[in-house]
């Protein structure tokens, strides 16, 4: 483990923790005294829509410029805080620190279900904005943190929007973690005393057992779930047996290893198709900067980056897929005549 890197995190631990008052915060996040309250009082957002890929519309809130800084601060003292205090069953948005035995990652998270012949995946519906104002100002006010006076308030008001965590904030995901370690520790007890494995991966959840994993096992977990406040994504539950093949965060599980599901990489391969071509048509066009291509653009690097994570960079699939991604960003230069409209791929 890189030691310098695990001291300074307990460093900013230290230095948030110990916080006694809103000039002391103002100092930490390079603002004055009167910006922060100002920003406590009218956060500013911006509010979007973005389709599921199941469907349906996902709101996202992304904060302004200045707020979007100060958060960003904020969330690496949370990060540090967090990685002293993680649960044992989180492995999503945990910072990780080189040479850790306890990495935790999306192929960490599979991995711990390996060789288990019953797999049950819960989803947790409207994660972020299930988070309440109210349960970020307890994360504030309990344990490690403890702070006093007009501090909680302050910090779960620069932290929330519309009374919930946002989609967008940097702070988002660490505070999520913070505010499921009860929810966290109940679940494990329950599968501690069932001999399962439990992850949490963000919203989705894992449990692998050697034994049946049973209808009464399952209503014991959606009330654990429900009062801490969560609803079960009903549609996304999914109960694996041994003949199975079975996923963990869109990770094939294998008899000693995990690998991409194939289905993953096919969808991949159609995404760049498809970039391809819209490519090809805004080359013919004089090259039309549009907004939602950059987006497709960057949703396919995300894709590919996870792939790479999983698969390794020299995979034979992914290198044949980076390099179709490649030459579909960057076509070729040509003199073309006239277009046709009817040329034009608009069934995307």
């Amino acid at each position: 483990m890189d030691k310098q890197a695990l001291y300074q995190h307990q460093q900013q631990k230290t230095v948030l923790c110990s916080i006694n008052s809103l000039n002391e915060l103002a100092r930490l996040l390079r603002l004055d005294q009167r910006k922060l309250t100002l920003m406590a009082e009218r956060p500013n957002y911006r509010t979007f829509e973005i389709p599921k890929k199941d469907g349906g519309m996902r709101e996202i809130e992304t904060p302004g410029d200045d707020l979007k800084r100060t958060l960003g601060i904020l969330n690496r003292y949370l990060q540090s805080v967090y990685l002293f205090e993680k649960s044992s069953a989180a492995y999503g948005f945990v910072v990780g620190v080189k040479n850790d035995d306890d990495r935790r990652n999306v192929l960490s998270n599979a991995r711990k279900h390996i060789g288990k012949p019953y797999l049950l995946n819960i989803d947790l519906a409207n994660f972020f904005h299930s988070i309440t104002r109210e349960r970020v100002l307890k994360v504030f006010t309990e344990a490690p943190f403890r702070f006093k006076r007009e501090l909680p308030d302050v910090l779960a008001d620069i932290c929330t929007y519309r009374g919930r965590l946002p989609m967008g904030a940097p702070t988002s995901p660490v505070l999520s973690n913070l505010a499921c370690m009860d929810l966290d520790r109940d679940l494990s007890i329950l599968a501690n005393s069932l001999f399962w494995n439990f992850t949490r991966y963000a919203d989705d959840m894992s449990f692998s057992s050697d034994t049946p994993i049973t209808p009464e096992n399952i209503v014991s977990l959606r009330k654990i779930i429900t009062d801490a406040g969560f609803t079960l994504n009903e549609q996304k539950l999914k109960l694996y047996g041994p003949a199975d093949p079975k996923t963990v965060t869109g990770i094939l599980l294998e008899a000693d290893d995990c690998t991409l599901d194939p289905s993953y990489l096919d969808l991949l391969d159609e995404e760049i198709k498809r970039l391809h071509e819209v490519m090809r048509a805004q080359n013919e066009l004089g090259q039309l900067n549009t907004r939602w291509v950059e987006q497709l653009k960057q949703q396919i690097r995300g894709r590919m980056a996870f792939a790479g994570f999983v698969l390794k960079r020299k995979n034979e699939r992914f290198v044949e897929l980076k390099n179709a991604f490649h030459s579909a960003i960057n076509p070729p230069t040509e003199e073309f005549g006239s277009i046709s409209w009817r040329g034009f791929p608009y069934n995307f």
